[in-house]
């Protein structure tokens, strides 16, 4: 295992943001500490070729604007709370609204757009990467001074990334990473030739704003049992394909039945993914709003959207005592 650490510029405020490069013979892996964005990732293809598999783009100044959210944390809470409010308790809490009436991934500058303090080692099988940062109390509007920890571990041909919230009241932490995948390498073609195979026993209907209605287990356009290609789902004429843009952006509820709980192929290259997490939900995007539409898959491993509102009986509080921790792997094969 490799590991080199270079400056990667500083941002408008003035802060330092590092490159770290873990690499190894099955994957070569960047991470930045702005927003922990992973902004590359190459694995080989059937023919020994390495090539990114990650959207992202060149320089820090795009990555402060990163209006489609390309490879970083996203949090405190993933996903929409709708009319950007957070009830906890007999408490209210009116959080920064930057998605219409809503609050989408944790707000306008949330952990996204943060620099966080790295630190990184490396053994000789094993590649790790650790970013911290601390929230303070109402930050986006949201309860609770909250130490959080991201953990990177890079072994052999996986990625594993562990989350940890530790909050000195009650709060409701949500966190994800938001990798658009494309397995072409270099987004040579787009995602429509690739196939998935989702895991799950149903999957959340969105309204127009795709924020959560209610859980479906019959009406499904994604099938829960085999491969599909992803372009004859993303030309579905069924309602739901078409409010979200023409295409997936929907929380699936994961069966927890098989050793993954997602995974993506790709036939032309020979690369495929498997996607391993200790959350509930996976909220599965389809780039339907990219400036190249279709261009990346987003596996979102995280708790169930606008839980309050969406699953109030399934809502965990974090604060002093119980602390949040979750993860999710990725095993790489070609």
């Amino acid at each position: 295992m490799k590991l080199n650490i270079t400056e990667f510029g500083t941002t408008f405020n003035g802060e330092e943001v590092f490159l770290y490069n873990l690499k190894n013979e099955f994957v070569d892996l960047e991470i930045i500490s702005l927003g922990g964005i992973i902004k590359s990732l190459k694995t080989s293809d059937k023919n020994g070729n390495f090539e990114n598999i990650v959207l992202g783009y060149k320089t820090l100044g795009e990555y402060e604007k990163n209006e489609y959210f390309y490879g970083c944390i996203t949090g405190r809470v993933a996903g929409r709370t709708k009319d950007g409010i957070l009830k906890i308790g007999n408490k209210i809490y009116e959080l920064q609204k930057n998605n219409g009436g809503n609050n989408l991934h944790g707000g306008p500058n949330g952990l996204n757009a943060k620099v966080w303090k790295g630190d990184a080692k490396v053994s000789e099988n094993k590649g790790i990467l650790t970013l911290t940062y601390k929230s303070p109390h109402l930050e986006n509007g949201f309860p609770g001074e909250v130490d959080f920890k991201v953990i990177y571990t890079l072994e052999k041909n996986e990625l594993k990334i562990e989350y940890f919230g530790d909050s000195d009241r009650d709060t409701y932490i949500n966190l994800t990473n938001h990798t658009y995948f494309n397995l072409s390498g270099e987004a040579k073609y787009d995602i429509k030739e690739q196939f998935l195979k989702v895991n799950a026993e149903g999957y959340g209907w969105v309204d127009e704003n795709t924020v959560p209605l209610k859980m479906e287990r019959e009406d499904n356009f994604v099938n829960f049992e085999n491969f599909q290609k992803l372009g004859d789902i993303l030309q579905l004429s069924h309602k739901q394909v078409e409010i979200v843009g023409g295409g997936i952006d929907h929380p699936f509820e994961l069966s927890k039945k098989y050793n993954f709980d997602i995974e993506l192929k790709d036939e032309e290259s020979g690369r495929n993914i498997k996607v391993k997490s200790s959350e509930p939900v996976a909220v599965i995007y389809t780039g339907n709003f990219l400036d190249k539409k279709h261009n990346g898959i987003c596996f979102e491993m995280q708790d169930y959207p606008d839980i309050f509102n969406f699953m109030p009986e399934k809502a965990k509080i974090y604060n002093n005592k119980i602390e949040y921790y979750t993860y999710t792997t990725f095993e790489f094969n070609n």
